[in-house]
């Protein structure tokens, strides 16, 4: 696994130095390039900070003398070629005073070779109109010299993306060829419950539309925080993770580049506090809230679809620094390949005060793509996570609460692509990983619990999946796959625990407790699935699928599972959109997600859970979205599960005294969202509204989840322009169910005292305060000479609202009696965080 690595990080830069054949100068060393013209007698000089040896031709030159070859090897490098005393200097470019050029568009489409009308040109940064010489040549005249970004778009047509560099007095002559669009039927979406956020200005059926997951303020410039700005999500703000419409957290499956992210979190044993997935290398996020179609599986609440950043220049770079990380991100295309290395590194083990313990952590993504042909595609990835982190939570030494993980995660995976026909298409995706965890605990307060704890588990996963499509006529859209998985994993598993005073007055609270437990499963699992997407008629589709799953490491004699769905949307006017789904989907127990903590050295069946979900959707207007979805979700055959009654934030969460076993027989999630968004030009604004309730059945009893909130309520507003790009978000919701404490006379000691007994009151028959964030992000652009410069400020929690998340019992002194008395305490969420930060693009 670490040789395939180091030998997949070292794959781009190779493919950038090889040399181009004799005679040409593609991909040559531009140093080389200047000095054989310096060997024959051509004067010319240059410093090298300016032509480093790394910086190679990027295209072709057209012929010419010397100089002018010279002069088109640098353009793409910022660079030129100035006449000093009969020298030919390499200077930077500098735009200021010099006369403009023009751009000639000429826009075909690649099968007819005819010209394309009507289409529709957007250019970053802005020029003025252009002129249409003759149907499908657009001209740009008095153009100031620089870089700039077309998008091109026109019905039928699959949308194209130029990069043009415009130099002093020259006409650029760009003959941009679309490509006819893909089938209607395969990028229709009929599933409801489906959002997607784009990292490119795009329209968006959703409020996160443009540069959202860059410049949405949330904490740690994470991904997977943007995702709790959908509806139906619940977070707790401290954590990456969310629960979608009721569901557990790890009932979300994340899948990267195609492929299923195995455990995608830094400081996983305290909270999951950061995904290892670098915002920057993000393309696009897909996500699904309920209702996705058969082809994915093994989760029953929702999915987050996640596509890398796809190059679009020969080379381009950013480092980042700021108060969460230091980032590094290089990507780059050639005519038959591409690639992207993103690199992280986490700083708060240098921004906190010692006392609090030592978080650190980093990761790399790395992807690699080949055009074998125009039909045919392989693409190399790897995504490594790797934390050493050690948290300190009291740091008094009679006190000390202390928790040491580490943790290394490393996934490899190959996709190949290809298209058979113009109607069969195939993926066909190899991987492995390799997941190991050490957690190494203790609780050393001898008035309340001294604890300590050694878990160590690891984990290894082959895998090979294969999908194919199939387009007949336009009218129906056949899938059908197969996948098959073999695991392994080792748990070893310790623990021991004293309680004392109030600790140890739970009802059957013992004085102690130790545990050593191991397991070494291993088994298969299979997955196969056939849908069919089928166009009835001009404005209704309807999507039908059955999938089947089984595993063989579970023990259970038949834990094999048959999932059945069903979407149809209809177009009930030309802004109007009708969706409805339902489903069955099924969840086994993963397996590294064996209990052992808890004393469960067993795997317990597969969960199901049935959704039904209808939606409408509206565009009023040019740029107003409404969308209204119902849903209901019921499950059954539940996995027992474990909690804490007064809070998330334990250290070590399962030697504390009011950790509690649930087995629920059933639960039900149902509730009503609604979001609206406005996108327009510099200003954007949005909000969403949800009304939900999440119910386990325990006994003759309906009990709230844990992360019911019955009224939820985002929104935001932000405004972009050239240079400065400012958000605001609002996040508000009912407070989460909680449990009290009470103390009960339990008769009289040997001494004479009277004893207690700590009884819990009924379980989430409470709720915290109302829970509200106001977060805020500004960031400011500035161009260079070489790439641009942007920095920002982020603030968390603006208001430095105190959201409650836990209680906390304890005996204090009464300062007027001296007697003492039964507290009830209460800690928060996250506090206000400000955050700053730089980013060099170039």
């Amino acid at each position: 696994m670490r040789i395939l690595l180091a030998l997949l990080l070292l794959t781009p830069a190779a493919s950038l130095a090889s040399d181009a054949d004799p005679g040409s100068f593609a991909g040559r060393p531009v140093v080389e390039v200047i000095d054989e013209f310096r060997a024959a007698g051509v004067p010319f000089a240059y410093s090298t900070n300016l032509v480093r040896a790394d910086l190679t031709v990027v295209a072709e030159p057209q012929p010419g003398n010397p100089v002018d070859i010279v002069r088109q090897v640098l353009r793409p490098h910022g660079l030129t070629i100035e006449e000093r005393a009969g020298v030919y200097l390499v200077t930077r470019f500098d735009a200021e005073g010099l006369e403009g050029g023009s751009i000639l568009l000429v826009i075909t489409s690649k099968e007819s070779s005819q010209p394309v009308v009507q289409a529709t040109v957007a250019v970053e940064p802005e020029l003025g109109g252009s002129t249409e010489i003759k149907p499908g040549v657009l001209e740009y005249s008095e153009v100031a010299p620089g870089r700039y970004v077309f998008t091109i778009e026109a019905n039928g047509f699959d949308p194209a993306l130029r990069i043009i560099d415009v130099w002093p007095g020259e006409t650029k002559v760009v003959t941009i060829d679309l490509s006819g669009s893909t089938p209607v039927i395969e990028t229709i979406s009929v599933s409801a419950s489906r959002y997607e956020i784009l990292r490119e200005v795009g329209a968006s059926r959703f409020v996160l539309d443009s540069r959202t997951v860059q410049s949405m303020p949330d904490f740690g410039e994470d991904p997977m925080r943007a995702v709790h700005r959908l509806p139906g999500a619940a977070a707790s703000g401290a954590s990456a993770r969310a629960h979608f419409r009721g569901g557990d957290e790890d009932e979300v499956g994340i899948m990267l580049n195609g492929q299923w992210l195995f455990d995608p979190f830094h400081i996983r044993d305290y909270q999951s506090i950061f995904s290892a997935i670098d915002s920057r290398a993000i393309e696009v996020v897909e996500v699904f809230t309920g209702g996705f179609p058969v082809r994915f599986g093994n989760r029953m609440s929702g999915l987050v679809l996640i596509e890398s950043l796809e190059a679009m220049e020969p080379r381009h770079t950013e480092i980042g620094l700021s108060v969460y990380n230091t980032s590094f991100l290089n990507s780059g295309s050639e005519a038959d390949r591409r690639w992207l290395v993103s690199a992280r590194r986490g700083n708060l083990d240098l921004v906190i005060k010692p006392e609090f313990g030592q978080p650190s952590y980093y990761d790399l993504f790395t992807e690699f793509a080949y055009d074998f042909s125009p039909d045919t595609t392989l693409s190399i990835n790897a995504l490594y996570a790797d934390d050493g982190v050690e948290i300190i939570t009291e740091s008094e030494p009679a006190e000390l609460e202390r928790l040491v993980s580490k943790t290394r995660n490393i996934q490899l995976w190959l996709q190949l692509d290809n298209t058979w026909s113009d109607n069969l298409s195939s993926q066909t995706v190899v991987s492995a990983v390799s997941f190991d965890n050490r957690r190494a605990g203790s609780l050393g307060d001898e008035e309340k619990i001294v604890a300590s704890v050694l878990d160590e588990r690891e984990a290894t996963q082959i895998e090979f999946r294969q999908d194919f499509a199939f387009n007949k006529a336009n009218r129906h859209l056949v899938r059908w796959g197969l996948n098959v998985e073999y695991s392994d994993a080792q748990y070893d598993y310790r623990n021991s625990a004293e309680y004392f005073g109030l600790q140890s007055w739970f009802e059957d609270q013992p004085e102690s407790v130790s545990r050593a437990l191991s397991a070494s499963p291993s088994g298969a699992s299979y997955a196969a699935y056939f849908s069919d997407r089928w166009q009835v008629s001009d404005s209704s589709i309807v999507e039908w699928g059955l999938r089947w799953d089984d595993q063989t490491y579970t023990d259970q004699a038949s834990d094999s599972q048959l999932s059945p769905r069903l979407a149809f949307m209809t177009a009930l006017g030309p802004k109007t959109e009708l969706r409805m789904s339902w489903g069955r989907y099924h969840q086994p127990q993963q397996i590294h997600r064996l209990q052992i903590e808890d004393g469960i050295t067993d795997f317990w069946p597969a969960q199901r859970a049935d959704h039904i979900i209808a939606g409408v959707s509206h565009l009023f207007g040019s740029d107003v979205s409404v969308r209204v979805e119902l849903f209901q979700k019921n499950m059954q055959q539940v996995r027992p599960r474990f909690e804490n009654l007064f809070g998330p934030l334990g250290l070590i969460p399962e030697v504390l005294p009011d950790r509690v076993r649930l087995d629920p027989t059933s639960a039900r999630s149902r509730g009503l969202e609604v979001s609206v968004d406005r996108v327009n030009g510099q200003l954007t604004w949005w909000g969403t509204y949800a009304y939900s309730k999440a119910t386990d059945r325990i006994g003759d009893r309906h009990e709230l989840r844990s992360w019911d909130q019955r009224h939820a309520f985002q929104g935001g507003i932000s405004w972009s322009s050239a240079k400065w790009d400012v958000a605001l978000v609002a996040n508000v919701h009912t407070g989460w169910p909680l449990t009290e404490l009470s103390l009960i006379e339990d008769g009289i000691d040997d001494e004479g005292e009277i004893e207690y007994v700590a009884i819990p009151g009924p379980r989430n028959a409470g709720r915290y305060p109302t829970f509200g964030s106001l977060d805020f992000r500004l960031s400011r652009t500035w161009k260079l000479r070489r790439g641009s410069l942007m920095a920002f400020l982020e603030i968390s929690n603006l208001t430095n609202r105190d959201n409650e998340c836990c209680l906390d019992w304890d005996f204090e002194e009464d300062e007027q009696t001296g007697e003492e008395v039964f507290e009830r305490g209460v800690d928060y969420w996250m506090p206000l965080l400000p955050a700053i930060g730089v980013l060099w693009e170039f």
